[in-house]
């Protein structure tokens, strides 16, 4: 790992932790978790300021907590993270706190994202509830697709397309995807690993989401024309 992911990685440890605090109903001491983290004060006020501005927060004294005289405002933090961290934040111009607390006090459906229905069965339920408890978790798994078994891949990201969900995962530096569909049984392994940010950060890019459905078949006309003579490989 280097120095600027081991970086990042503290960062994001702080910042839930201090989020964690804050939604329990602490109020922070901005000095006392400068020494706690190890970082200045300086950077503590840049984490409020500039990292969780979203938070409606209050401070007094070098003191910090959330506000308590909006209603609601645990619910809303809870919405805008679930948000961001699925990109559906993406769906509403200017989503922010204001906004959740409109959405949230109408006993309408002022806004409506459609999508066509997934039509999951129970055990495609539990397979994509398996699949998000090991991407978060970082543990490697074993898929059973469509007969095949696929062992010791690490999941990188489930994304949805057009009304369908993709897994997009790794094994021995080679990317799999796998419609959700196509998965009928998830084993979650004792194994962890760590993503690689190259193939984290392709996962996540538009023209690799849009090329999804054609992955099996970009991937065969690539092995076909590589100097192996098209051999494949055998954890697939």
């Amino acid at each position: 790992m280097t120095q600027t992911e081991r970086r990042h990685d503290r960062l994001a440890v702080r910042l839930s932790l201090i989020i964690g605090r804050l939604l329990a109903g602490e109020t922070l001491n901005v000095t006392k978790l400068a020494i706690e983290f190890g970082v200045s004060v300086r950077t503590l006020r840049r984490d409020f300021r500039e990292r969780l501005m979203y938070l409606d927060l209050e401070y007094r004294q070098g003191l910090c907590r959330l506000r308590t005289g909006a209603n609601g405002t645990q619910g809303e933090l809870e919405v805008l993270t679930f948000a961001h961290r699925t990109g559906l934040a993406d769906a509403f111009p200017g989503f922010d706190r204001r906004l959740v607390s409109a959405l949230l006090a109408s006993d309408d459906a002022p806004c409506l994202v459609w999508q066509l229905p997934h039509g999951m069965s129970p055990s495609g339920s539990l397979v994509f509830y398996r699949l998000v408890s090991a991407i978060t978790s970082r543990q490697r798994v074993t898929l059973l697709a469509e007969g095949q078994r696929c062992g010791s891949l690490a999941p990188y990201r489930l994304i949805s397309l057009a009304g369908s969900w993709y897994l997009a995962g790794e094994v021995r530096g080679h990317i799999k995807v796998h419609p959700l569909t196509d998965i009928h049984a998830v084993t979650v392994l004792n194994t962890t690993f760590t993503p690689r940010k190259t193939i984290s950060q392709l996962t996540s890019q538009p023209d690799f989401i849009r090329a999804l459905p054609h992955f099996s078949v970009i991937r065969e006309a690539l092995l076909l024309t590589s100097p192996n003579g098209g051999s494949t490989d055998s954890a697939a």
